[in-house]
């Protein structure tokens, strides 16, 4: 516009300018440049300012765990933690979703308040009949295994012998994760539901988890990326591939401690996040670098055992090399020797030779033709035998075709029996409950009829006999229910009282146990790991003083370990692929019979369930049962008591009846004495 405006006032002021000039006229077209400004450059966003590191102690876990679960001692992982707000199906990371957040990968929200911890930190593993939580020091988007395939992707949770380094990620290689893993801690969606809000309402059960993974193949875990754990093993396009659809992905906000977040910790643009650094105790350090340092010595000495093993095979091979070279012209040479004089002694013979195959020839053919017929005799005889035992054979199959069928009629037989006695013994069982039951429940309703029946005709007969005093007693009654009442209230509270007294001493009783057992168990701890030192030292030691010896020993033994080294190798890959065929075979027999287990031990667990449903359902009846009785009992009490206090009260007002007509009869007795008196006066 501010352009437009000068280009109008340049050709204003030219106009002027010529008409006060006299110059001639002269049109002028101005030519309208209507350029838009150029686009306002938006600065770039302040990088967001690094998160505050909050460091806390292993034993913050223990504190803020406490409400929603158990601790519990396990051999081999120490201190682990079991939820107990879950189902009995419940796996880890089956309630909350996945996002994508670009520093770490798949980020799992949890549904839980306990999430930012035990689905974020450490491993889980199933011990006892629970899911338990090993706590860990190292942050992660979710530390899972991920498979995929046949329209699905699953994942589960890592078990406790998974190690992370930060240098080489997951230590997974040679782990066959359908096997290692439980079939019960998979989850698998179908493709279309990854980016469900609450997996565990679109996920597969338990029991359809085994068949997946023949459809399925392994996707990886977590990779290590400038020493942190990434959660990329399903890649950002795969999953857009699989879904046809664009992934969540959001920002990370970092909170400084797990209260007072949002309920919904994913709001659509970001993640609420709180990951405080957990510091390792000094026990826990010292154990980590003597793993890395054996870890490191290992892979050195197995690098070394295979360069050593590389030039002693290019050796032998080449010496090998070598002897079959001067091996191969020997044998031309005593070839080329045994040619020539086979040469000579088959012109030699090449005249003997021909008279003797004459010979030979005619001899040859009439041992031919003795052979032939006898031969022919032979044959004859073998197969009029084969023909007899084939038609023998078919007789005994078919006799044990008849048999077998036999037993399996008569064993078929037996078991519909069989079946059809357990079916009428469970129907005439039910049937016979079912006939207690109606004739208990008719009995206790014409009880009750008769009860009621009794109760208001006696109601009706005191109404009759009480209609003079209704109102006394009945306030007399109140008054009486008021200080009952009044009586129960103040009982109640002080039973309250006493047993809210009793919770807080047993609750402090046990966290003064809890604090012991576990300053015990730090103290064993402390003292297994100065064992464990002094055990290592000692056998640091003597493995140095074996390896020497050994080194001594081995150049005694390499030249003869030359000569064997072939024929070891081969044995060795004989070995090796009779133990891997073995293992495979054990696998296989061990999988077969871990779903085996599984299937049994769900068997047992769902006979459990049904019979402490069928005992609660009866402890409940018998419960009502005896309420009703007491019910009845306290009715019965109560009204013995107003029959009682009716007749106290009959009797005293006959009494004061009596007495009154007394002093009125004697009062009359009196007057007529006094009005005699006064008459003979």
């Amino acid at each position: 516009m501010k352009l437009y405006l000068k280009l109008l006032s340049g050709v204003l002021a030219l106009g002027v300018t010529c008409v006060l000039g006299g110059c001639y006229t002269r049109t002028i077209v101005v030519h309208e440049h209507r350029d838009d400004p150029p686009p306002r450059v938006e600065p770039e966003p302040e990088p967001e300012p690094e998160p505050e590191v909050i460091e806390v102690e292993v034993s913050y876990y223990h504190d803020s765990l406490r409400p929603f679960g158990t601790w519990t001692y396990i051999e081999g992982y120490g201190d682990c933690w079991y939820p107990s707000d879950v189902d009995d199906d419940w796996r880890p990371y089956s309630h909350g979703h996945w996002v994508w957040v670009d520093d770490c990968g798949w980020y799992w929200v949890s549904d839980y308040e306990w999430g930012w911890a035990c689905e974020h930190y450490g491993r889980w593993t199933y011990y006892s009949g629970h899911w338990c939580w090993v706590p860990g020091y190292e942050w992660s988007g979710g530390w899972v295994v991920w498979y995929e395939g046949g329209g699905y992707i699953g994942w589960a949770a890592l078990p406790p012998t998974i190690i992370w380094d930060d240098r080489d990620g997951c230590h997974d290689r040679g782990v066959r994760w359908e096997i290692e893993i439980r079939d019960s801690c998979w989850v698998w969606v179908s493709h279309g539901k990854f980016y469900s809000r609450h997996i565990h309402q679109v996920c597969e059960h338990p029991r359809q988890n085994r068949t997946r993974f023949g459809n399925a193949s392994y996707r990886g875990c977590l990779g290590a990326e400038r020493g942190r754990p990434m959660n990329r093993a399903i890649r950002y396009e795969d999953a857009e591939k699989y879904t046809g659809q664009k992934a969540p992905r959001r920002k990370v906000k970092d909170e400084k401690d797990e209260h007072g977040r949002p309920d919904n910790r994913d709001d659509g643009e970001r993640v609420y996040v709180y990951r405080p650094k957990v510091k390792k105790s000094k026990v826990e350090k010292d154990k980590e670098e003597r793993e890395k340092k054996e870890r490191e010595e290992k892979e050195k000495a197995e690098k070394e055992k295979a360069d050593r093993e590389k030039k002693e095979r290019e050796k032998a091979e080449k010496e090998k090399a070598d002897r079959e070279k001067k091996e191969r012209e020997e044998k031309e040479k005593r070839e080329k020797e045994k040619r020539e004089k086979e040469k000579r002694e088959k012109e030699e013979k090449d005249k003997k030779a021909k008279e003797e195959r004459e010979k030979a020839e005619k001899e040859k053919a009439e041992r031919e033709k003795a052979e032939r017929e006898k031969k022919e005799r032979e044959e004859k005889e073998k197969r009029e035998q084969e023909e007899k035992d084939k038609k023998a054979k078919e007789e005994r199959e078919k006799a044990e075709k008849e048999k077998a069928e036999r037993e399996k009629a008569e064993r078929e037989k037996k078991e519909r029996e069989e079946k059809e006695k357990r079916e009428k013994e469970e129907k005439d069982k039910k049937a016979k409950e079912e006939r207690e039951k109606a004739e208990k429940e008719k009995a206790e309703r014409e009880k009750a009829e008769r009860e009621k029946k009794e109760r208001e005709e006696k109601e009706k007969r005191e109404k009759e006999e009480k209609d003079k005093k209704a109102k006394e007693e009945r306030e007399k009654a109140e008054k009486e229910k008021a200080e009952r009442e009044k009586a129960e209230r103040e009982k109640k509270e002080r039973e309250e009282k006493e047993k809210r007294e009793q919770e807080e001493k047993a609750k402090k009783d046990k966290e003064e146990a809890d604090r012991k057992a576990k300053e015990e168990r730090e103290k064993a701890e402390k003292e297994k790991a100065e064992r464990e030192k002094a055990e290592r030292e000692k056998k640091e030691r003597e493995e140095k003083e074996k390896r020497e010896k050994e080194e001594k020993e081995k150049k005694a033994k390499e030249d003869r370990e030359k000569a064997e080294k072939e024929k070891a190798e081969r044995e060795k890959a004989e070995r090796e692929k009779k133990e891997r065929e073995e293992k495979e075979k054990a696998d296989r027999e061990r999988a077969e019979r871990e779903k085996k287990e599984r299937e049994e031990k769900e068997k047992r667990e769902k006979e459990e369930k049904a019979k402490k449903e069928k005992e609660e359902a009866e402890r409940k009846a018998k419960e009502e049962q005896e309420k009703k009785d007491r019910e009845e009992a306290e009715r019965k009490q109560q009204e013995e008591r107003e029959k009682k206090e009716k007749e106290e009260k009959e009797k005293q007002e006959k009494e004061e009846k009596e007495k009154k007509e007394k002093e009125e009869k004697e009062k009359k007795e009196k007057d007529e004495k006094d009005n005699g008196k006064g008459k003979d006066k």
